[in-house]
C-alpha cells in the first residue's frame, strides 16, 4: 500500500485549477498510477476551495446515493480549503460488479471538482490495478 498525492494547482491555461500527480515528470491532467488499497490525498495549492468528486467516463457526476457515506468506497474527499490537504484519504477500492461478472484487473477512477464542474481543466483520473495475490 502506497500513499499518493495529487496537487491542485493553478491551471497553466484558461484559468481555474488543474489536477497534477505529485510525481517527478508528471504534468497537469496526467493520470495518477495507483494500486488497489493505495491511499490518495489532494493538496490544494490554489486560493480557492475544491472538492474532488467521482464521475463517469464522460465526467457526469455520480449521484450522492452512489458516493456517500463519507469514507465509503466511492467517496473521494470533503471540500478542501485553499492551502490545505484533503480529508479523509481516498482508499483505492476495486469495483465489485454484479455476479456472474468478475472484478476487473484494472480500472479508471474519473473525477472532477464538484465546486467547479464546468471548468474542463478541473478533471482528473486515477489508473488503478488490482492487487496481485499468489
Amino acid at each position: 500500500m502506497a500513499d499518493w498525492s495529487i496537487k491542485i494547482v493553478p491551471a497553466s491555461s484558461g484559468g481555474g485549477a488543474a489536477f497534477q500527480p505529485n510525481l517527478q515528470g508528471y504534468n497537469q491532467g496526467d493520470p495518477l498510477p495507483a494500486q488497489e488499497d493505495d491511499l490518495v490525498s489532494w493538496n490544494n495549492t490554489t486560493d480557492d476551495e475544491h472538492q474532488p468528486w467521482p464521475t463517469d467516463s464522460n465526467y457526469n457526476p455520480l449521484s450522492e446515493a452512489v458516493v456517500l457515506p463519507r469514507g465509503g468506497p466511492n467517496y473521494l474527499s470533503d471540500p478542501i480549503p485553499a492551502g490545505e490537504s484533503s480529508r479523509p484519504a481516498y482508499n483505492i477500492t476495486q469495483p465489485t460488479p454484479p455476479p456472474p461478472a468478475t472484478p476487473p484487473d484494472s480500472w479508471i477512477v474519473y473525477y472532477y471538482c464538484k465546486l467547479h464542474p464546468d471548468i474542463e481543466t478541473e478533471r482528473g483520473t486515477i489508473e488503478a490495478v488490482a492487487l496481485v495475490t499468489s
